[in-house]
């Protein structure tokens, strides 16, 4: 195995940090903690494909932290540790993702709601012996827009994408990627209903099935009010129509590096709120995607089924 190297701060998470650390010390030094909403979630993540010529399985572990303060702004990052199982005698891969993001609500009276800036920063290495899913910065800045009576969200999202240069003589790659959503509540906000197009642009089709894809992500949300802690606080089933490939995922704070094309996928998400301090979240769903055959050069379809248990620490 590949030990996992590390790499000094690169210009991206700089200006993260420059962002969070602007935000910091623009604050009144008289903050309290009781101003402060933290969130820890460690998390496991099980992925089995079917019908693949070269994947077994992926298992995937992380810890996310999240801290808000106020109404004002808020920090969160996380750590995951992926390890992709291949069919024969291919070596497992072994992967490392962090990112780091940070938020801020604008002051302004010519919207009739809260206008909210973020900026999220990734970083992807792993032992890929081709380099082509390795050595990933992404810097992903957001705009949204949610109105004060919180039955209309907007956000235009953009990101783009650094990956290493390819040992196979494949070249280098670079990513954009533009996210605008939309969000709607009704039933007295007890059902949301989300909207995102991902319009992906990549920029050398030597290392990818095209240079430009397109998808729409629905996703619909029901929230009860359970006298039980049995019943799900929420559940939200999901799903992706169209090709989507690189896609850097603002919710799940996911960077898809590999280069597989998606076209398609569902899944079904639950959430419980254990007491005033816990929450534990379950998922599951399945993904069709399509690659080459090196082999002989031809395109094969396979699946992938997950399933995810998060258990979150509110304070």
């Amino acid at each position: 195995m590949k030990t996992q190297q590390r790499y000094r701060l690169n210009p991206y998470w700089s200006v993260c940090l420059t962002l969070l650390c602007t935000q910091a010390n623009g604050a009144d030094e008289s903050m309290t903690a009781d101003l402060w909403k933290l969130k820890l979630t460690p998390q496991v993540t099980y992925v089995g494909f079917g019908g693949s010529k070269l994947r077994s399985d992926m298992v995937s572990t992380g810890l996310y932290f999240d801290a808000q303060y106020s109404d004002i702004g808020g920090i969160a990052g996380g750590s995951t540790y992926t390890q992709l199982n291949y069919k024969g005698s291919i070596s497992t891969l072994n992967q490392a993702a962090e990112f780091l993001s940070g938020r801020l609500n604008v002051k302004q009276d010519f919207l009739p709601g809260r206008l909210s800036l973020s900026l999220d920063g990734h970083q992807i290495n792993n032992d890929d012996s081709s380099n082509e899913s390795d050595d990933v910065q992404v810097l992903a800045p957001q705009l949204s827009f949610l109105n004060n009576s919180q039955w209309f969200y907007a956000d235009l999202g953009y990101a783009v994408s650094f990956y290493g240069k390819s040992s196979d003589g494949n070249g280098s790659l670079s990513v954009q990627q533009w996210t605008p959503t939309l969000g709607f509540g009704f039933n007295n906000n007890y059902d949301w209903l989300q909207l995102r197009l991902y319009d992906v642009n990549i920029s050398n089709p030597l290392r990818t099935l095209h240079d430009h894809t397109d998808a729409v992500e629905i996703k619909l949300t029901h929230y009860f009010s359970p006298k039980s802690i049995w019943i799900p606080h929420s559940v939200t089933i999901g799903g992706l129509a169209g090709n989507r490939m690189y896609a850097v995922d603002s919710d799940t704070k996911l960077v898809y590096n590999l280069a597989d094309e998606q076209k398609g996928g569902g899944f079904l998400a639950a959430q419980w709120k254990l007491s005033g301090h816990y929450l534990v979240t379950l998922s599951a769903g399945s993904d069709i995607y399509q690659t080459q055959d090196k082999a002989n050069g031809n395109q094969y379809t396979y699946t992938g089924t997950f399933g995810y248990l998060g258990v979150t620490k509110q304070w």
